[in-house]
């Protein structure tokens, strides 16, 4: 009976071994494809090359002297910084509005950016700038705002601030959200006492709700710091990196050197340190603000 009792015990059931299964899967996704990149980036061979010629740092060394890398390691760090900031203000500040007096359909309302394909906010964008048929470019030419349509892509200014609208649109739902999961487990009674002390809404802001979802602030600082560092889609679609490198970001300068280049070394390179530029920011990150604590303080 005993031994029947640890047979059955030992037997794995189905959700157990579907939620193994999905775990192994995604770190196959993620760990195979950044080992290969690394590998790569010490040889001279393609992807598929039946033998991989040991090429040591020089792929390294070449990139650290390319001052493409470097400009691109500029642009995609005033990138990250800009959208993260913008993202995070903007996605507490509507957290907070929604919190206070939205109701379930505000939330679905601004939610939506975030459930739409990034293909097709990059297609809606580059429509929306278009410069014949563009609304952005018919309403600025009906209101005499501009005696000519305005080339959005034309000047890298233009070009990076069209990239940051477009990633800041679709990615602050994210902060909006997950901001939201956090104030909805604030007690009323919190609330409530402030009111007895006689706190104004500013006071309560400051002293009560922003020490409360520190923690979740944190967190998506973080978040959206690594995703926006290593964003490639939105800025391809809109921008190819364009004009004239200046929305090339370093994600986008080694898709250049392993397709365009077809130097897959130097791409492997590439990856290589734009993974351990996020994993020493990210170390960086928990060491100084322990979000952890903050989570469990909180």
């Amino acid at each position: 009976m005993t031994n029947l009792s640890v047979s059955k015990w030992r037997r794995p059931d189905f959700t157990t071994v579907a939620f193994v299964s999905v775990a192994g899967l995604f770190l196959a996704v993620m760990i195979v494809p950044v080992t290969w990149a690394i590998i790569l980036g010490f040889t001279n061979s393609g992807p598929f090359s039946a033998r991989l010629t040991y090429a040591g740092l020089s792929n390294f060394v070449d990139t650290f002297a390319d001052e493409a890398f470097w400009r691109a390691l500029l642009i995609g760090t005033i990138y990250a910084v800009v959208c993260t900031v913008l993202e995070v203000v903007l996605g507490v500040a509507i957290a907070i509005l929604i919190f206070r007096y939205g109701h379930a359909a505000a939330t679905t309302f601004v939610l939506m950016p975030y459930m739409i394909p990034t293909v097709t906010t990059a297609l809606v964008w580059r429509w929306m700038t278009d410069s014949l048929n563009g609304i952005f470019n018919v309403m600025l030419m009906k209101w005499g705002l501009v005696g000519a349509p305005i080339e959005f892509t034309s000047s890298g200014a233009l070009a990076m601030s069209l990239v940051v609208v477009a990633s800041v649109w679709q990615f602050t739902p994210f902060v909006v959200l997950v901001i939201l999961a956090n104030l909805g487990t604030i007690s009323s009674s919190i609330y409530e006492a402030g009111k007895v002390d006689g706190t104004n809404w500013w006071q309560e802001l400051i002293y009560i709700t922003l020490p409360i979802i520190r923690a979740s602030i944190l967190l998506v600082i973080l978040l959206r710091g690594i995703w926006m560092f290593n964003r490639f889609d939105v800025i391809w679609l809109l921008t190819s990196g364009g004009p004239l490198g200046s929305t090339t970001t370093l994600p986008l300068y080694a898709y250049v050197q392993a397709f365009g280049n077809n130097d897959y070394g130097l791409a492997g390179a590439a990856s290589t340190i734009i993974f351990m530029i996020l994993l020493v920011f990210g170390i960086i990150y928990i060491r100084v603000f322990q979000p952890e604590k903050e989570v469990a303080r909180g």
